[in-house]
């Protein structure tokens, strides 16, 4: 993805001039990286400023705006303009899929473990997904000979080590049980990601946490992993804050063999980044971590309300069923989309 030339004219001011090599970006002063604002500062980088880290284009890059000036202020090799952001980011076309993350982070502020993970994938009608998801995200969806097709996936797994990276990890808190149900969507800026429909987690400070600081939805439950040899078995037995709507999930599979991910698995698996609604506005977290090994998984026992309490139909057809090896995740600060 490019920046878009500015299409503004050009402040009356000597130090410098808005034209082709000119592109134009908001700055997050809290982070590194490009973000999209109604209002703040915009920095005009020379073309010839392209390889410095925080002029870089990527995902974290805004698209086209139009800035009214109202002053300039000139520095050694950039120039930034304070005024105002009159137009709207533009849609860009979806990254290219990646089974290694792209843009490896420099910074991490959160990290966690993901452990006896399962996958328990259905696919939907692109137009039911669609509905349930905010303005500024369109479903994803893979193609694979029946036409494009949207994914819903089931995901419990045990989350270890979780919390941000300049604490140690908290006893009890930083280990729990987790179950997601989540789709697959591209935002405004092109990014691939997950956009999670429900997570329901065992620990209620975490809850909390990723509620009111992130915007996930999550729910305080009351779950259970067990494993047996090659066998596992997730329980969530009722959920405690919010309870509405209620749901519980039985689920039992288990494992086979290693196997090498299909272009389906990828499509699945290779997210480098969640989107969350938080007060109001999507942001894109994005996610770095080794690729994913994968083992052949069979549906042992299936019980479940998660998925149709996150507002889709009841899923039909034999699901796509995968069980993950453990891996390390970091996530990076949050930028609008």
């Amino acid at each position: 993805m490019t920046i878009a030339p500015v299409e503004a004219e050009a402040p009356r001011t000597r130090q410098f001039g808005v034209g082709d090599r000119d592109r134009l970006a908001l700055v997050d002063p809290g982070c590194d990286r490009l973000v999209t604002r109604s209002f703040g500062v915009a920095v005009g980088a020379r073309a010839r400023l392209a390889q410095r880290a925080e002029f870089e284009t990527g995902a974290d890059t805004v698209l086209e705006e139009d800035l009214d000036v109202r002053s300039t202020v000139h520095f050694d090799g950039f120039d930034v303009m304070l005024g105002h952001v009159t137009s709207v980011p533009t849609v860009a076309d979806p990254q290219p899929l990646s089974p290694t993350c792209p843009t490896p982070l420099r910074r991490a502020w959160l990290r966690n473990r993901w452990d006896d993970l399962a996958f328990v994938h259905w696919a939907y009608d692109p137009d039911e997904v669609q509905a349930l998801l905010p303005a500024g995200l369109r479903v994803d969806t893979f193609d694979d000979g029946a036409g494009p097709r949207a994914w819903v996936s089931l995901v419990p797994f045990r989350m270890r080590r979780a919390g941000p990276t300049f604490l140690p990890p908290l006893p009890w808190i930083s280990t729990f049980a987790e179950t997601n149900v989540r789709t697959y969507v591209v935002d405004s800026a092109g990014n691939r990601a997950v956009w999670f429909l429900s997570l329901d987690a065992a620990r209620l400070p975490v809850v909390a946490f990723a509620r009111w600081t992130i915007g996930f939805p999550y729910v305080w439950s009351q779950m259970s992993i067990e494993r047996v040899g090659d066998r596992w078995t997730y329980a969530t037995t009722h959920r405690r804050w919010p309870r509405s709507p209620a749901a519980t999930t039985q689920l039992v599979v288990e494992a086979g063999d290693r196997m090498e991910p299909t272009p389906l698995d990828e499509f699945l698996t290779a997210r480098w980044g969640t989107v969350a609604e938080w007060r109001g506005q999507l942001r894109h977290h994005p996610v770095d971590h080794p690729p994913w090994t994968l083992r052949n998984a069979t549906l042992v026992e299936l019980d479940d309300e998660a998925v149709a309490a996150s507002g889709l139909s009841v899923p039909t057809g034999e699901p796509l069923v995968r069980v993950a090896e453990p891996l390390d995740a970091r996530f990076g600060r949050p930028a609008l989309v």
